[in-house]
This record gives structure tokens, C-alpha cells and sequence, in this order.
């Protein structure tokens, strides 16, 4: 965590659990081999139409976590959802949990599309949350 991730309470503030999301949310996508590149090749991208946020704790500036993500549901055409656990390793206790919903979008025009075979294929349901 840095300073500037910390708000006049003294914890970690709410819009940074989400940052560390949408970074984790990359990570895991570019390891699936889905890259931003790949929205702009495929002139396609995958964007946030819900967001159920649960804060179950709070985070100080030398806590140390971990964040997981992973699929939890797609009807392989346009919608995919994710979950999201932020755990504070120090107590074992989860801080934070989230589950995103998404769509598939044109970037030629910004409406719903089915979603191309690559992301049908490698975003799959790992586990349910």
C-alpha cells in the first residue's frame, strides 16, 4: 500500500479495493492471453455493467494482502461476471469481496456484441463464489 492509498480515517480508501480490482482483473485476463491490445484488434471489449461491492473490514498501511479473481459466470455470448476476495493475510480475514457483471461491447459503436471466440474460450467459470 502507498500513503496516498490512505484517507483521513487512516485506512485504506474504498476507491482503491477498486483500483487493486481492475488491476487484478488485467492481470488475470492477460495471463488468459487477453490483453488491452486484444480489445483493440478484436474491436470488441468486456465492460462493467454492475458492481456488488461487500466491505467486511479495514485496511491499514502495513497490512499485507492477497486478491484473487476468477470467473464465476458467462452465458458464453455476451455477459461474463467475476469475483473478487481481498484477504488481509495478517488475521486471515477477508476485508472484501465482489462480484463485477459484465458486457460485451463494440468499440465501433459502443452497443452489445457477441463476444468473439478467444474470449468465449478462455473466459471460463473456474469456480463458483
Amino acid at each position: 500500500m502507498k500513503e496516498s492509498d490512505i484517507d483521513i480515517l487512516g485506512h485504506v480508501n474504498n476507491k482503491v479495493y477498486l483500483n487493486w480490482c481492475e488491476t487484478v482483473s488485467w492481470d488475470h485476463s492477460k495471463k488468459l492471453g487477453i490483453t488491452p491490445n486484444t480489445y483493440l484488434d478484436l474491436k470488441c471489449a468486456c465492460v462493467v455493467i454492475k458492481s456488488e461491492n461487500n466491505f467486511k473490514g479495514s485496511l491499514y498501511t502495513h497490512d499485507n494482502i492477497e486478491i484473487s479473481t476468477w470467473i464465476i459466470d458467462t452465458d458464453h455470448k455476451i455477459k461474463l461476471s467475476r469475483y473478487f476476495q481481498i484477504i488481509n493475510i495478517s488475521n486471515n480475514q477477508t476485508v472484501f469481496t465482489s462480484r463485477v457483471d459484465y458486457a460485451c461491447i463494440s468499440l465501433n459503436n459502443f452497443k452489445p456484441v457477441r463476444m468473439p471466440e478467444l474470449f468465449r474460450k478462455k473466459y471460463v467459470i473456474t469456480t463458483n463464489a
